[in-house]
């Protein structure tokens, strides 16, 4: 029986939307500041944020190398990226997002990864979750000060 779980972290960003799209459009040249537990990234196919263009990218979580290529799938300016996974990743991870939604005082910022999970990743599921979930975090807080900061909003 293949069940899935989808993860989803958000965090409110005090600057506008069209901000955050600008630095997600730079998402290979930003990568690793982004987080310290990314390694590189780059696009092996297309030209960078165009639908059907690939993304490489490496990080460490949970004292593995995670090597993840994506496929720019849907594109909303200031909205929404989807992509979908390709390679053997796909068959767990088939599908992931960045969503922006206008806030009061900016943005609310989502990262969105849907799993695939048959018997045997289900028994180690828990593990792998968490660290993920965590991992988005840091994310999302890593964001939201490198935007604020960048853009001098407290």
């Amino acid at each position: 029986m293949i069940k899935i779980k989808t993860l989803k972290d958000s965090v409110e960003i005090n600057v506008s939307p069209e901000l955050v799209w600008d630095w997600l459009s730079r998402f290979a040249e930003n990568y690793c500041d982004w987080h310290p537990a990314h390694v590189k990234a780059y696009w092996e196919k297309g030209e960078p944020n165009e639908i059907d263009s690939v993304l490489y990218t490496e990080e460490e979580l949970g004292g593995r190398t995670l090597k993840m290529s994506i496929r720019v799938s849907k594109m909303i300016p200031n909205r929404l990226i989807e992509f979908k996974t390709i390679k053997a990743l796909r068959i767990f991870l088939p599908r992931g997002a960045f969503e922006i939604e206008p806030s009061e005082k900016g943005c609310i910022v989502s990262a969105i990864l849907v799993f695939r999970m048959g018997k045997l990743l289900s028994k180690i599921a828990k593990k792998i979750f968490k660290a993920v979930s965590e991992h988005m975090a840091e994310e999302g807080e890593n964001l939201k000060k490198i935007l604020e900061s960048q853009f001098f909003i407290n």
